[in-house]
């Protein structure tokens, strides 16, 4: 059972090797020592927004339908290629942020209780 410290290493893992790989970098998003910190962060936001205090804990925000709207938003995302830098920063932070936030359900979906279709709002 994948616990923080676990979702946020993957998280961090996740988000510096997007950093590494994207052919459309910002040096400040894109920079080795920002991505991890915000993949850290993304990757244990789940559990921030549904705090794990019980084994049925995971609810809308572990869902699979945020699951694939998250999916579908990623590669827009990665697909677009802004001109200006601010957009560049915004486009690597949400690429960033985005994987780590992705591997954490994908974490919690590889364990027997699964992710819920759509759970509570």
């Amino acid at each position: 059972m994948p616990n923080a410290k676990t979702h946020m290493l993957v998280g961090a893992g996740v988000s510096v090797t997007t950093a590494l790989l994207d052919k459309n970098k910002h040096p400040a998003s894109h920079h080795i020592a920002i991505a991890p910190v915000v993949g850290a962060f993304m990757g244990k936001l789940p559990d921030i927004l549904e705090p794990a205090f019980h084994p049925n804990h995971r609810q809308f925000f572990h869902g699979v339908t945020v699951l694939t709207l998250l999916s579908a938003g990623l590669l827009k995302t990665y697909r677009w290629s802004p001109a200006e830098p601010v957009e560049k920063f915004v486009r690597g932070l949400m690429l960033i942020g985005g994987v780590a936030y992705l591997s954490h359900l994908m974490c919690d979906a590889s364990t027997p209780k699964g992710l819920p279709l759509l759970g509570k709002l």
